[in-house]
């Protein structure tokens, strides 16, 4: 079955009796669909934009949306997915923190409480579909962007030096890391002189990227794998003096995964040369679609691997919110669809935001800002 147009879901008597094969309980009693929502991370404006985007397409489509987030403790998130699965909600919509949580997925599905993943992709194949950008990918063309801007920044030079400040030993990180170190790897003149580790946080990246550059001659670029770890390498080389923006002899070339509402003005002003934003603000919405799709018409509903999902497959219309008309620009598309481990991820689009394309209204810095 092709992957269809977006559907008009309506919470009527006839469609909740439809979902009973879902194992749909009708949550409290008003015949409103309910999902809970499970994520790893409390606070910050990536996850408001996160699970706050769910939030408003859930009342669009007259969901019943509920957060629970357990702040990377996984035997925490263990417990609350078992907590949806014994209150009886229709569906689970979950950001799973480890391997420890796909025992939780496996009893909801085997209660016929369908899971859908988004940011990271769980590792069992009970989940139905998985959507989020590639960590590998985003890596790979922040080491792209990179290359670009060193020729750019150092035309004359015929070498090229790259530290590398890396988050800790988890799926993102590593894949953000492999990512960019294959494609650099290939380049001739191109070398990561140096890797150091972080805890993820602004002030570790900071104090651990100032020990290094004060013991060390500064590189040509550094690459940051993630947003809190770009910033506190900004922090380092302003403490030390050595912030410059590109076209300055002193700048030192700087791409990362994510941009957001402290890293945008960063752009703007050249500090930061690239970043390979997520669309984070359709995750959980494209979720939804694809959860609404399923308990309409079941697995051939959903996107299998080998096609591209387009804009025209999931539309939405646009709402305002902090100003801004979210969803109007669809830079999550188009998407390819794939397999990993054993289910199928809807591989959205990542965005490469420069200097000349920081002030897109679409992006999610700029309207959780």
């Amino acid at each position: 079955m092709p992957i269809t147009s977006r559907r008009q879901y309506l919470i009527t008597a006839g469609t909740v009796g439809a979902l009973g094969v879902a194992g749909c309980t009708g949550g409290d009693g008003d015949g409103s669909l309910r999902v809970g929502v499970s994520q790893h991370l409390v606070g910050g404006d990536w996850v408001t934009a996160f699970y706050e985007a769910g939030e408003l397409y859930a009342q669009e489509e007259g969901i019943e949306y509920d957060v629970v987030s357990h702040d990377q403790d996984s035997a925490q998130q263990v417990t609350d997915i078992r907590q949806f699965v014994a209150e009886g909600y229709d569906a689970i919509i979950a950001a799973p923190f480890d391997k420890a949580v796909d025992d939780a997925i496996d009893e909801a599905a085997a209660e016929d409480i369908p899971v859908f993943t988004v940011n990271d992709p769980g590792t069992t194949d009970s989940i139905k579909t998985f959507t989020a950008f590639g960590n590998a990918e985003a890596g790979e063309t922040c080491a792209e962007l990179m290359v670009d801007a060193l020729e750019e920044q150092y035309p004359d030079r015929e070498e090229y030096s790259v530290l590398h400040v890396r988050g800790a030993f988890n799926q993102q990180s590593n894949a953000r890391t492999d990512g960019f170190d294959e494609y650099i790897g290939e380049q001739d003149h191109v070398e990561v002189v140096d890797t150091i580790q972080t805890d993820w946080s602004i002030d570790d990246s900071q104090s651990t990227t100032t020990d290094y550059l004060s013991a060390n001659d500064p590189p040509d670029g550094i690459y940051a794998t993630n947003m809190t770890c770009g910033i506190g390498v900004q922090n380092a080389l302003e403490q030390l003096d050595l912030a410059a923006p590109a076209g300055d002899d002193d700048h030192i070339v700087h791409t990362q995964p994510d941009a957001g509402p402290d890293v945008n003005p960063l752009i703007e002003d050249g500090y930061i040369d690239a970043t390979v934003d997520q669309p984070v603000h359709f995750y959980i919405p494209l979720a939804i679609k694809q959860l609404l799709d399923y308990l309409e018409d079941g697995d051939e509903a959903l996107p299998q691997p080998g096609e591209t999902v387009t804009e025209d497959d999931y539309s939405f219309d646009p709402v305002e919110h902090n100003g801004a008309e979210l969803w109007s620009d669809p830079i999550w598309a188009p998407a390819e669809v794939t397999e990993r481990d054993g289910h199928t991820h809807v591989l959205t689009a990542g965005v490469a935001v420069t200097a000349e394309n920081v002030d897109n209204p679409g992006l999610w810095g700029n309207i959780w800002s």
